[in-house]
């Protein structure tokens, strides 16, 4: 895609209080955003490589940044040219506005809509970001939030190499509940994202968390005792530092979407615990 007039996007949006990204009067179109408060992260500072289109190889039901614009199993610009000078400008802006809470900032994060590892430039826009906060002397983590699908991907995985976090998507381990919850790109099945997840764990070194969302979806949910036995029997395999389970908490992007409640959580976490597995839940 050609790229876009920087008019068409923002270097930097201040998020709202609500933490209601739909109802930003930035409309995701922000290269840097923040700060706000992450459950996992602490104050943090995101980083969008799609401004001006989702890209992602998922199209999640539970999504609070609505539908995918570009489904895609292949690396694609949204042809807005985020490149690694204008990220460090719209970097530059933000710690600027948020110089008075500076000392507060805990990471800066790649995450913002649809899946960063799939800029074709990802590798190369990360490094950016090192290098920017390495010469600020910043006292960040570096992370990435991903939908797990790429993590077969040599490119990918030397760049995620050099990070301290990994927050990664496994909310379920069958195939016809990969399916109708996250939607992918007709490429992909569970089988290859687990695939990936482990191959991946063996090369990284920083904090691999595997973030999974529970909900239900008219007459289907991804939290009985058959889904915790068989998402437990992969965790073991992948060995993640932790697993953090949450509930929708955000407008999802389907009406018929609802929350896991606390009780069936609990049990989740409890299937999962009895594994050896480290889990934090998040209900609200």
């Amino acid at each position: 895609m050609a790229a876009a007039s920087p008019q068409l996007y923002q270097l930097y949006a201040r998020c709202i209080p609500s933490g209601e990204c739909l109802l930003c009067p930035a409309g995701g179109r922000s290269i840097v955003y923040g700060p706000f408060a992450s459950r996992r992260r602490g104050l943090s500072i995101g980083v969008n490589l799609f401004p001006l289109a989702k890209v992602c190889s998922f199209n999640c039901v539970y999504c609070f940044r609505g539908p995918t614009s570009v489904l895609t199993a292949e690396p694609v610009d949204d042809g807005s040219g985020v490149t690694a000078q204008v990220l460090v400008k719209a970097l530059e802006i933000a710690i600027e506005e948020v110089a008075g809470v500076l000392v507060d900032v805990s990471s800066i994060d790649f995450s913002g809509r649809g899946e960063p590892t799939l800029h074709p430039r990802f590798g190369e826009l990360l490094e950016a970001v090192k290098l920017f906060a390495k010469s600020r002397r910043l006292d960040v983590s570096i992370g990435v939030f991903t939908n797990s699908s790429t993590l077969n991907r040599e490119g990918v995985v030397r760049a995620l190499e050099s990070v301290d976090y990994v927050e990664a998507k496994l909310d379920t381990a069958l195939q016809h509940k990969f399916e109708a919850i996250n939607m992918p790109h007709r490429a992909l099945s569970i089988d290859m994202v687990v695939k990936g997840l482990r191959s991946f764990r063996k090369r990284f070194g920083g904090a691999l968390v595997v973030q999974t969302m529970l909900l239900s979806y008219g007459d289907l949910n991804n939290h009985s005792s058959e889904d915790s036995e068989a998402l437990a029997q992969e965790l073991v395999a992948i060995e993640p530092d932790a697993v953090h389970l949450y509930t929708v908490y955000r407008t999802p992007r389907k009406q018929g979407v609802k929350k896991a409640g606390r009780e069936a959580m609990e049990s989740f976490a409890k299937a999962l615990r009895r594994c050896g597995l480290v889990v934090e839940v998040y209900p609200e």
